[in-house]
């Protein structure tokens, strides 16, 4: 007989012979337990009595004891549940390949159920995410779109330390792979991209190919978070690591011995996290003066944690990507691969194109519209204008005589009065049954629709005036805004912030829509001074020391801790400047939206 044979009929020997090593190192007792008892190798009494054992090494050698008085069967099922179960017991199969295991004929027909809180997490943590992940919300949550069904693919450049270039990402499994690394030891995948490009749809299906094992990774853990979620703790508020990852991701069931985040500390790379938003984040501290922290067990500020997790101090060698806006710069050190999203190539836009209008007809129309217009076309290269002047097209042309995308040129402010008016003309009184569609009266439109458009400006400029890109209950309506209003579309509830206990919280569903009521708020107010419309201009004219700092709030100068100022949402006040711009035209008012309220 060869080695694999006397491997085979030698078990309960091997077990003698490598005691103290499964001692010292098996873990997840009761997935043994488990699979003993179902395959009646255990009764119940044995079960019991290993689990009035005190310690899990002295749990491990009564096993040891009650399976080799059972026989070699038992052994070798013993060695066959650790050889099936790899996740769980992944410690032992450098043992197993020592002893070159191979499972005889008859015991590969035994059942072996994974009962591993490890092996449960990661099948929670996919079946969630796939929940979360594979629907695409619409307009004020009264319609879903399928991610499969209209995601496409961006352009997406990789840059070196010097920012040169180093060629294009074909697809989102090299995104975690090795190409374009230049910095091995850094920790951040850093994706970066003009407001609207894709960031967040990008980590979306990256999430869902994930859940779905068609993502080309060994890792069995993925967490995901919005950057913004640290904004809603308070400066004294204490958290561990542990629940930041569980609370606010999913909690792992029937872990007793807390193996899943024990599991987590050991294995760092078979951990992706994803971090959206890096820019939007409001916390108004002096960085030099934020300690690090090193213990996993330590409870700290969440912000502390962030960073300690982005720099390696905390799960060093785990996977991360952060997503943030063009221009804020981080030190290449911590930085291991640089992303930069372009939007849409003139191949993508066809194919978006030919997945938001099933109907020929209307891809016709729209693809003439976008040849004759380079201006529209170039702004339909970034994916979020383009989801606007699409859907637009699409509800509009549903529900009017007529619409053609604009033939003259087209601005930023215009896509977003054409969101505006499709949101408000939910509003509108139905037409004649008589009717199949009724004549599209923008001004009509905007004049029915004043009231909740005036509240939701309001509720924006608050926001934006205060850091904050997230509104409570209470706030919505003292901005005079109703349960029908909030039905518009305007604005959607954050479900990942319900772990904090903190009343219901909503968000405007892209931080440039809040951007543009924030500059509509500042026009409708007959009462605001050239001042106050000026305010943000001046705001964004303040000249900031350049800093590039470890991780860096990097859009902030040092300021000291008694000053506070808005500077973390620089970036999003320079949209407004360029909205409110595009709003004082005279032409562009008079004419075409503000002669109704005069």
């Amino acid at each position: 007989m060869g080695q694999v044979e006397e491997a085979r009929v030698s078990c309960l020997d091997l077990l003698t012979c490598h005691r103290e090593l499964l001692v010292s190192t098996l873990r997840s007792i009761q997935c043994l337990l488990d699979n003993l008892l179902a395959n009646r190798f255990f009764c119940e009494e044995d079960v019991e009595i290993v689990q009035r054992t005190v310690t899990k090494p002295n749990q491990v050698r009564k096993i040891l004891e009650l399976v080799q008085c059972k026989g070699e069967d038992a052994c070798e099922f013993f060695v066959f549940i650790i050889y099936k179960i790899c996740d769980a017991y992944i410690d032992l199969q450098p043992w197993l390949k020592e002893i070159n295991y191979k499972p005889s004929r008859d015991m590969e027909e035994m059942k072996v159920v994974n009962t591993d809180p490890i092996s449960r997490y990661c099948e929670k943590q996919r079946h969630e995410m796939s929940r979360d992940t594979s629907f695409i919300m619409s307009y004020g949550q009264q319609d879903e779109t399928r991610l499969e069904d209209l995601y496409t693919d961006t352009v997406m450049e990789l840059f070196n330390d010097a920012n040169e270039s180093l060629g294009f990402i074909q697809s989102l499994n090299q995104l975690l792979g090795e190409d374009g690394v230049f910095n091995p030891q850094g920790e951040i995948i850093y994706v970066m991209g003009d407001a609207g490009v894709g960031k967040s749809i990008l980590l979306q299906k990256l999430q869902n190919l994930w859940s779905k094992r068609e993502l080309q990774t060994d890792a069995i853990f993925f967490f995901k978070f919005r950057c913004r979620m640290f904004s809603i703790f308070k400066e004294a508020e204490q958290i561990s690591l542990r629940d930041l990852l569980f609370k606010y991701n999913c909690y792992p069931d029937h872990d007793p011995d807390n193996e899943v985040f024990d599991y987590i500390l050991r294995f760092p790379d078979k951990v992706v996290f994803t971090f959206d938003g890096y820019d939007e984040i409001q916390e108004e501290i002096d960085l030099m003066n934020v300690p690090e922290v090193v213990s996993p067990e330590d409870k700290a500020n969440s912000l502390q944690l962030l960073l300690s997790l982005l720099c390696g101090k905390l799960l060093k060698g785990s996977k991360k990507i952060l997503t943030t806006r063009t221009g804020i710069e981080l030190q290449s050190r911590v930085i291991k691969k640089k992303v930069v999203l372009r939007g849409f190539s003139p191949d993508h836009l066809k194919t978006y194109i030919k997945l938001q209008f099933k109907e020929q007809e209307h891809r016709d129309l729209v693809s003439v519209q976008l040849d004759a217009s380079p201006h529209l076309c170039g702004l339909c290269s970034t994916p979020l204008f383009s989801w606007i002047v699409f859907k637009s097209f699409r509800h509009l042309h549903t529900i009017h005589d007529t619409f053609h995308l604009p033939e003259t040129s087209i601005t930023l402010t215009d896509i977003f009065l054409l969101l505006s008016e499709v949101f408000l003309s939910r509003l509108a009184t139905p037409a004649s049954p008589l009717l199949k569609k009724s004549t599209r009266c923008t001004s009509e439109t905007f004049r029915v629709g004043l009231r909740p458009l005036a509240g939701f400006a309001k509720l924006a400029l608050q926001g934006l005036e205060r850091g904050s890109f997230l509104c409570s209950q209470e706030e919505i309506s003292e901005c005079g805004l109703t349960e029908e209003d909030m039905a518009l579309g305007f604005l959607r509830p954050i479900s990942e912030f319900d772990a904090t206990d903190a009343p219901a919280t909503f968000e405007f569903i892209h931080i440039t829509l809040q951007s543009f009521l924030a500059a509509f708020a500042l026009v409708l107010d007959e009462q605001t001074s050239g001042n106050s419309i000026l305010k943000f201009f001046t705001e964004c004219s303040r000249r900031r020391e350049p800093c590039c700092l470890p991780l860096a709030f990097c859009t902030r100068s040092f300021v000291k801790p008694c000053e506070k100022r808005p500077s973390s949402t620089n970036e999003h006040l320079q949209f407004t400047n360029l909205f409110l711009s595009g709003l004082l035209v005279a032409t562009f008012v008079c004419c075409h939206y503000f002669d109704c309220w005069v």
